[in-house]
C-alpha cells in the first residue's frame, strides 16, 4: 500500500460514522437487495441478468449498497475495500437484512488474498479510482481475479466532473483535464488525503490493458451535485465501461 493510499484509508476510517449517517439519510442500503434498480442503472442490469448463484467481487465497495444489491439478485459476493470501519458498518447492515456477505479488507492495487480466477463478474466504482494512485494496476487486479470470459464493470464519477472550483458559483475550471494529481486537501478529519483525476481514456485503456475486450461504453445522467456551488446539470454524471476478460489460451484450446 503506498503511503497515500494508507493516508486515505485513515480518513475513510475516521469519517466512516459519519458517512453512515449520510447513507442512512439516503435510504437506500435497506432497500436495494429488494430493488436492485435504486443502484444499478438499466444498463448495468442488462449483464448481470445471470449473476444468481455466481460468483461476484465489489472492489471499493464503501457503502454497500451494489454489494447488496447483487446478493439480492442471488450472487455469492465477496466485498473489498480499504477501510475496516467501513467494512464493519457494511457487515452490521448485511446482518440486519440477513444477507450472506463475504469481507475482505485490501487495497484494490494489492488483492493477494484473492486468488486468480476466483469471480464471474468483478464490479467497481462509484467514487474509488479517485482515491487510486495507479488505475492500471487496479484494474488489472481486478480482471486478474476474474475467470475467463468474466464481466468487469466499471461504473465511476464522470472525470469531466471532477475539473471544477466546488466553491465557484459558475463553471469555473479548477484543474486541467489533464492534471492527473495527487491533489492534496485536508479532510473534515483534519487528516491529509489525496486524489486523482484519471481521464475517460485512461479508464478505457486500462481496462484493456489488463486484459478485456470492451462491450459497452456510456455515459448517462445530467442531474446535479450537491458538492459543488455551480450547476452541473449537462454533464455526464457516469461513465459506464463493460469489458469481458479474453479468454487465455489454455481457455482457448479446451484446456488441454
Amino acid at each position: 500500500m503506498t503511503e497515500f493510499h494508507e493516508a486515505n484509508r485513515a480518513v475513510w476510517n475516521a469519517q466512516a460514522d459519519d458517512y453512515k449517517k449520510k447513507v442512512d439519510e439516503r435510504g437506500l442500503w435497506d432497500k436495494c437487495h429488494r430493488a436492485p434498480a435504486l443502484v444499478l442503472s438499466p444498463v448495468e442490469l442488462s449483464f448481470l441478468r445471470g449473476i444468481s448463484g455466481k460468483d461476484a467481487c465489489v472492489l471499493g465497495s464503501g457503502d454497500n449498497e451494489v454489494v447488496f444489491a447483487l446478493a439480492g439478485m442471488g450472487a455469492k459476493v465477496t466485498s473489498v475495500d480499504i477501510s475496516e470501519r467501513q467494512l464493519e458498518i457494511a457487515g452490521q447492515r448485511a446482518r440486519i437484512l440477513g444477507l450472506e456477505v463475504s469481507f475482505l479488507r485490501a487495497d484494490v492495487t494489492d488483492l493477494g488474498e484473492i486468488a486468480d480466477a476466483a469471480f464471474d463478474f468483478v464490479y467497481t466504482g462509484g467514487h474509488v479510482s479517485v482515491w487510486v494512485s495507479d488505475i492500471r494496476k487496479y484494474y488489472a487486479e481486478g480482471v486478474r481475479v476474474l475467470k475467463s470470459a468474466g464481466l468487469f464493470i466499471v461504473n465511476e464519477y464522470h472525470p469531466f466532473r471532477r475539473l471544477w472550483d466546488e466553491k465557484a458559483r459558475h463553471l469555473k475550471l479548477q484543474y486541467p483535464y489533464f492534471n492527473r494529481g495527487p491533489f492534496q486537501y485536508r479532510s473534515d478529519a483534519g487528516l491529509p488525503q489525496y486524489e486523482y483525476h484519471w481521464t475517460v481514456a485512461d479508464h478505457i485503456q486500462a481496462v484493456i490493458d489488463a486484459g478485456c475486450d470492451i462491450l459497452k461504453v456510456d455515459e448517462y445522467g445530467d442531474a446535479p451535485d450537491s458538492g459543488w456551488q455551480a450547476d452541473l446539470r449537462g454533464l455526464p454524471e457516469h461513465l459506464l465501461i463493460v469489458g469481458r476478460k479474453r479468454l487465455s489460451d489454455r481457455s482457448a484450446s479446451g484446456g488441454s
